[in-house]
């Protein structure tokens, strides 16, 4: 089960490598871009020793951070908080239920405040802005005290928190503000003294300082990280005991104890209030029946949770629309194309890193560089310049970076892919692919690169003046395995070959041709209006024609209890062809007698090429003023426009002839003549294994019909300089 996985994937982080400081920033919302504003006002309440007379002092105010530009932009600004200084306050944001009242626990009392909070008014009297108070300081009261009640260690009670309160009142209404301004901020009651107390004072203004003393001047408030995250642990581990607690045998590791409920607000795919697929039906009495954890599990379920939650993204918006895209019709293709990618489901995909053997990674050097490879992972760099090769978003479909050195070590990955809100627990799993090799997403990645050029060559074949623009747009849709399969296989099977993809099992070609076949037939009412859109379908089936054909031949490994029995390995060769140049090239100015089609896919794209250069001659005979007739659409579509092998053998290609003995403007060369006798010969060769495989011989016949004559401007060129010379 997950859990388990996010179990086994935070303990070697607790074990080892990751300090104090690191795992704090890991398992708050410190680091996170929707806090950032928060820090724009906090607010430091110096707490005095207990039991003494002396008051707390409220510091002033202060930002942590700076307002940058926005990238790309001189007139918008951002606000950049001060990360090393945010590390010694962590909090979590609530993202469920109530997000203004108090949940969970607190390890230490650190609260992030909103405007309904402090102040929602802003006082406007002799032109003076301020924000003004409805509840004064008994809404501040309210607010310190219903958290303190649910921080460890604390007894508010026995603070003087009408004081504190009166004072944070006092000071944030006189802050001045700008019209229209939303108060965000934290409150920060640091306590300096006891063993146990989270902070303390320094002379080192270190990057860590929270504030400067008013108590002890010439000194600076500063983080006991280890004593942070020994009161974060206790609040996290009192969050599971909140729901259940008991003494028996741990569900992840088998030791006997104090065990809790798995409730865990890092992680929200398993909240009570969501009832499936829970199998204690959303009870919480029952939750701690189910599974349940001690200590040390309970916390590596809570780092691991933060570090599945970091490392996810959503796929990139090119899959997301060819996932609820229909996969057969183009027309209904299109209406899905002018839908906003808002109102299409938000899908997310994750993924982590496992060790194949938990026991491998007792060895303390083996756990940090499980560490190091996971932080990595975490803080990525930029994707450029050296890094851009470690990411391998074209297997995934969102960013991923792997780390050197990852392939000879013991390690499998895991990919999630899932859609929903987790701050409701609302969660639907679309994918969960367990034990992948990472050096075979890094043999994807590259042949993917390589996919993505040959689409790009047949783009620019056939539309020689494309931009550079749209030649990169082509680029990132053919590098992308997840929208290769989602095209060719259509939604509902995205998941099921991507993971076949990356467990090097062979791909089927006979559904991916079956709906090409499909797309570009629903064309042809509409021809030759409908060119550019063929063209667009000739360039994805071609371009994933050699995507699986180099992947069957350099990763997929042969297994026989796999084959679909109704799809052998020779009807699979049967649906496939040499490439396109090369076949070109033979059908156009070959020997004739080696003139010879190895597969109906082949003689599909024989019969285009012909009747495509047939069909020129045709449109000059047939010339009236400046438009011609168009042949196909002329003479083999007449009776309909169910176009079929057999249509295009009796209609098409055994009519030329006739056609040409009828139009004396028509002269055809011996050459193509006999070339047009040997694919008719060939049909009749290859009739019986024509039928089972029709899809493959329409994508085939239409790939070679629009792709006749591409280099038709170069052969001319030649031509004339051969003239020339004589």
């Amino acid at each position: 089960m997950i859990i388990e996985d996010l179990v086994r994937l935070g303990k070697p982080l607790l074990e080892g490598g990751m300090d104090a400081r690191d795992i704090l920033e890991l398992i708050s919302d410190v680091n996170d871009e929707k806090v950032k504003n928060f820090f724009r006002h906090v607010f430091v309440v110096e707490l005095p020793p207990e039991g003494s007379n002396d008051a707390p002092v409220v510091l002033p105010m202060q930002v942590w951070g700076q307002e940058e530009a926005k990238a790309g932009q001189t007139k918008k600004v951002d606000f950049k908080p001060d990360v090393k200084r945010a590390i010694g306050t962590p909090f979590v944001l609530p993202t469920g239920g109530m997000p203004l009242s108090p949940q969970g626990s607190y390890g230490i009392p650190v609260y992030p405040c909103y405007d309904r909070h402090l102040g929602t008014e802003e006082n406007l009297e002799e032109g003076k802005k301020s924000y003004s108070f409805r509840k004064s300081t008994e809404h501040v009261y309210q607010f310190l005290y219903g958290r303190l009640k649910r921080t460890h260690n604390v007894n508010p009670d026995a603070l003087p928190l009408m004081q504190i309160a009166h004072l944070i009142h006092a000071q944030v209404s006189s802050m001045p503000v700008e019209k229209g301004s939303k108060l965000l901020g934290i409150i920060i009651l640091a306590q300096t003294h006891g063993a146990s107390s989270p902070y303390s004072y320094s002379k080192d203004p270190s990057p860590y300082v929270i504030a400067e003393s008013n108590q002890q001047h010439g000194k600076y408030i500063v983080p006991n990280f280890d004593k942070i995250l020994k009161a974060v642990w206790a609040a996290k581990f009192e969050e599971g005991a909140s729901i259940g607690k008991k003494v028996a045998t741990c569900s992840i590791c088998g030791k006997k104890g104090d065990v809790v409920a798995s409730y865990c607000k890092a992680w929200p795919w398993a909240l009570p209030e969501w009832k499936c697929p829970l199998p204690q039906g959303g009870k919480k009495a029952l939750w701690v029946e189910g599974v349940a954890l001690d200590e040390s599990c309970y916390k590596a379920l809570t780092l691991g949770s933060r570090v599945f939650s970091a490392l996810t993204e959503r796929i990139h918006s090119i899959i997301t629309r060819e996932i609820f895209s229909p996969v057969n019709d183009i027309e209904a293709r299109k209406t899905t194309s002018r839908r906003k990618l808002s109102d299409l489901p938000t899908i997310y995909g994750s993924a982590y890193l496992l060790p194949v053997h938990d026991e491998s990674l007792k060895d303390e050097s083996l756990r940090q560089d499980f560490s190091q490879k996971i932080q990595a992972m975490l803080r990525r760099p930029p994707k450029e310049g050296p890094f851009l090769d470690k990411y391998i978003d074209t297997v995934t479909g969102f960013d991923l970076f792997l780390p050197e050195d990852i392939d000879k070590a013991g390690f499998r990955l895991t990919l999630i892919y899932f859609h929903g809100n987790p701050g409701r627990g609302d969660i639907h799993l679309r994918a969960f692919i367990q034990d992948i090799i990472p050096s075979t997403l890094r043999k994807l990645n590259k042949i993917a690169q390589r996919n993505a050029e040959k689409g790009v060559d047949l783009l620019r074949a056939l539309a020689p003046n494309v931009s550079e623009k749209q030649a990169a747009y082509y680029r990132t849709m053919y590098r992308s395995i997840p929208f290769l399969l989602t095209r060719a296989y259509g939604g509902s099977y995205l998941w099921d070959q991507l993971e076949t993809a990356v467990r090097r099992k062979r791909l089927d070609i006979h559904r991916p041709t079956s709906n090409a076949a499909r797309r570009m037939n629903s064309l042809i009412p509409s021809l030759p209006a409908s060119i550019f859109e063929l063209n667009d379908e000739v360039i994805f089936y071609l371009t994933f024609l050699d995507f699986i054909t180099e992947y069957q031949r350099r990763l997929a490994t042969e297994d026989a209890a796999s084959k679909d029995k109704n799809f052998s390995e020779e009807r699979r060769s049967e649906m496939t062809m040499r490439p396109w140049k090369e076949l070109l090239k033979i059908i156009e100015d070959g020997p004739i007698d080696e003139l010879r089609y190895q597969t109906p896919a082949e003689l599909g794209f024989g019969c285009g090429a012909l009747i495509r250069q047939f069909g020129r001659s045709y449109w000059h005979a047939t010339k009236v003023g400046k438009d011609g007739k168009d042949f196909l659409k002329h003479r083999v579509l007449t009776f309909g426009t169910d176009l079929s092998p057999e249509a295009l053998w009796k209609r098409g290609l055994s009519k030329i002839f006739d056609v040409e003995a009828r139009h004396e403007k028509i002269h055809l060369s011996d050459d193509f003549r006999r070339r047009v006798g040997v694919t008719l010969t060939e049909f009749d060769r290859l009739r019986e294994e024509i039928r089972p495989n029709r899809d493959a011989f329409m994508a085939a016949f239409w790939s070679g019909y629009t792709l006749q004559g591409y280099d038709k401007s170069d052969r001319d060129n030649e031509q004339t300089q051969a003239n020339a010379t004589q």
